[in-house]
């Protein structure tokens, strides 16, 4: 298991042109120390919430992009655990039985349900705060 640093994290999220102003509004953390933290190792935020969810947040941006079957399986896991939303639900939501959702992979049908999983998920994290 590779370990991460915050700088690490957010020199590669720059790096890729993003910028502080995007991650301030979503880790709601100012700019400014965003870019303390970036260019002092030994800077720490003091919401220690807030840090974690940056870390967090930078993690999914970094190291974990949908380019596998195993995301979207860590996907229906999260809405099944953390959401407790019953697989049935989800099957249901997407138009296939259980077997067809859990067997996604080897489905003739396999984009159209990625997307369902995906924008299910993201229905469920998005922030009340920035909902229209």
């Amino acid at each position: 298991m590779e370990l991460y640093s915050l700088q690490e994290l957010l020199k590669q999220y720059l790096d890729w042109g993003f910028d502080f102003a995007s991650i301030s509004i979503t880790a709601q953390i100012p700019e400014e120390e965003l870019r303390q933290l970036y260019s002092n190792e030994n800077y720490r935020l003091r919401d220690k919430d807030k840090e974690k969810y940056l870390m967090v947040f930078l993690l999914q941006i970094c190291c974990e992009k949908p380019d596998n079957d195993g995301y979207y399986k860590i996907l229906i896991e999260s809405l099944t655990q953390h959401f407790k939303i019953p697989l049935e639900a989800i099957a249901n939501y997407i138009g296939v039985d259980v077997d067809g959702l859990l067997d996604f992979e080897s489905s003739s049908d396999k984009d159209r349900i990625e997307k369902c999983i995906e924008h299910l998920f993201t229905t469920f994290i998005r922030d009340p705060g920035y909902s229209v």
